[in-house]
């Protein structure tokens, strides 16, 4: 089974939690920097972020994510509050091909 872990917040981290998945609710962009210095190398094979910590991130953080090739997958997941996402969909279109699994939220 591959290994997924979320950086998230809010309303995002407890729907992504509700599907089994390793979440860790981080609420400011230089902590999750932090964070996913550790994560990067660990062996995981996605990692979703909250879209909101994009912004924050230094540009550092920006343009090693942007070469940041193979394992593991980035994924940005827009947040659960905006009503006209769909969020199941875009997770699905870019996690399953990935890792071959369908991950579903209710």
């Amino acid at each position: 089974m591959p290994e997924i872990a979320a950086l998230a917040s809010g309303a995002t981290a407890l729907n992504l939690a509700l599907t089994g998945i390793r979440v860790e609710e981080i609420r400011e962009p230089k902590d999750v920097e932090k964070r996913l210095e550790e994560l990067l190398p660990g062996g995981l094979d996605v990692i979703i972020l909250d879209e909101r910590f994009r912004d924050g991130f230094s540009d550092r953080m920006k343009d090693r994510l942007h070469r940041h090739k193979g394992a593991p997958l980035i994924v940005y997941c827009p947040p659960f509050e905006d009503e006209d996402s769909d969020v199941d969909a875009y997770l699905n279109s870019i996690i399953k091909p990935a890792v071959g699994f369908e991950i579903r939220l209710s």
